[in-house]
């Protein structure tokens, strides 16, 4: 039972740090296309 658990906990663990990998590509992508929209340089 104990096993299980650990692994639950390890691929809840992963989600959340996928989740925020997602989150911050998309947060570095908007900033991109922001700068590529607006001109600066």
């Amino acid at each position: 039972m104990h096993f299980e658990v650990i692994v639950m906990r390890v691929l809840e663990a992963m989600f959340f740090l996928g989740l925020l990998g997602s989150a911050i590509v998309v947060l570095i992508s908007f900033v991109e296309d922001g700068k590529e929209l607006f001109g600066e340089d």
